[in-house]
C-alpha cells in the first residue's frame, strides 16, 4: 500500500506543472505550458477503472489533466523508475513533463479528466509487476 499524496507545487515538480496561477501574479492571462515543436489536441477521458496493470508515457509529448467530473488518482512515476509510482488525488489541473509514466484510476464509479496533448502521440507501455487498485474506505 502506498500513500496518496496532495498536489503541491513543490510535491508535483519534479513530474510536471500544476495549472494555477502563482500566489505573486496580478493579470488575469498567464500562459504556464506551450510546445513549440508539435501541433496539439484537446481531449476528454472517460473512465471507470479501479485497476490498473500498466502505466505510459510519451517520449515527445507533455500531456494535461485537468479534472472535470468524479474523482480521480493520477499514478505518476519517473522516467527510469516507473516501478517507483507516486499517487496523487488530482483535484487540480497538472501539466505532466515528456517521458513521465502515468495512469489514472477513477476514485468514484466513472471519472472524466480533460486531456491536452501533441496531435501525434506516441505511447510506450510499462507492465507492473503487481496490478494497482483503489477503493473508497469508510471512516
Amino acid at each position: 500500500m502506498r500513500d496518496l499524496n496532495t498536489i503541491t507545487a513543490e510535491s508535483f515538480a519534479q513530474y510536471g506543472t500544476v495549472i494555477r496561477f502563482p500566489k505573486e501574479f496580478t493579470g488575469n492571462f498567464l500562459i504556464l505550458e506551450t510546445e513549440q515543436e508539435e501541433p496539439w489536441r484537446m481531449a476528454v477521458f472517460r473512465y471507470e477503472n479501479h485497476k490498473i496493470d500498466v502505466l505510459e508515457h510519451h517520449p515527445t509529448s507533455k500531456e494535461s489533466f485537468e479534472p472535470m467530473s468524479g474523482v480521480t488518482v493520477l499514478l505518476v512515476a519517473l522516467h527510469d523508475t516507473p516501478e517507483k509510482w507516486e499517487a496523487f488525488l488530482l483535484d487540480q489541473p497538472v501539466c505532466l513533463k515528456k517521458g513521465i509514466w502515468h495512469q489514472v484510476l477513477a476514485l468514484t464509479e466513472e471519472a472524466v479528466v480533460k486531456i491536452t496533448e501533441n496531435l501525434e502521440v506516441e505511447s510506450v507501455f510499462y507492465q507492473l509487476d503487481v496490478p494497482v487498485g483503489v477503493a473508497v474506505m469508510e471512516m
